[in-house]
């Protein structure tokens, strides 16, 4: 459901929503999103001195404030 969520969001931010993916991996305890977009829309979703990707990091973790796991999102190129 979460990396549903956002990959909807970052569909929405970049111009080449075809390109996006969003993986899900356990590590450590943690569960990790890594986003993949165009090289060209990397900007976008970081945003501006990294904004948006901090509101997408904070919105996730407090979806379910009951989940046993914290959640990360990385970039991948």
């Amino acid at each position: 459901m979460i990396q549903k969520l956002v990959e909807f969001i970052t569909k929405s931010l970049v111009d080449s929503p075809d390109q996006v993916s969003v993986s899900q991996k356990d590590v450590d305890g943690k569960i990790v999103l890594e986003i993949r977009v165009a090289e060209y829309d990397v900007k976008r979703v970081i945003g501006k001195e990294g904004r948006v990707i901090r509101s997408l990091r904070s919105l996730v973790n407090n979806i379910d404030p009951v989940m046993d796991k914290e959640i990360a999102i990385d970039i991948v190129q």
